[in-house]
């Protein structure tokens, strides 16, 4: 049986690994919390009465806590976009007031845990994403992206050597 360790290195090796991927991956998990927490809160008498074990019904504390805890983390990965060299520092600017106001709508789920909060957070996140492609691709390093490979531009018309 393959290991998932044996096919994560033999990705790395054959693909032309970039640490600008793993950032926007990263992101993604991260939104992940915030976003299925608090859709899991609305419909968490569903999931009762269907027998889903689901952390808004067994650990309602946790489920507020960990959707509020990945609001900070997302602020905090965006602020990670220059550092990799994917985005330029206008993407701190860009993504800053939209992510503190993820994180205030987190705090308010946290604090009141209803459904008007778990609601308003739900539909925050559906647009917070799309946003940020947004602001990612209005503010990427593309100096850091016109790399040569072996004689080939890359990110440009390929021209047989």
């Amino acid at each position: 049986m393959i290991s998932i360790e044996l096919v994560l290195i033999s990705v790395l090796i054959i693909c032309d690994f970039r640490i600008g991927g793993l950032w926007i991956a990263a992101l993604l998990y991260i939104w992940q919390f915030p976003h299925f927490k608090a859709l899991s809160w609305n419909v968490k008498a569903d999931y009762q009465r269907a027998g889903y074990v689901m952390s808004s019904v067994i650990e309602p504390d946790l489920c507020k806590r960990v959707a509020f805890r990945h609001t900070m983390f997302m602020t905090l990965g965006c602020l990670l976009g220059p550092a990799v060299g994917t985005t330029t520092n206008m993407f701190i600017l860009y993504s800053l007031p939209c992510n503190l106001y993820g994180v205030y709508l987190g705090w308010r789920f946290y604090s009141d845990g209803d459904s008007s909060s778990s609601r308003k957070l739900f539909r925050f996140s559906l647009i917070q994403i799309p946003y940020l492609i947004v602001m990612m691709l209005i503010a990427k390093n593309w100096q850091q992206s016109n790399h040569t490979k072996e004689g080939i531009t890359l990110n440009t018309t390929t021209v047989p050597l």
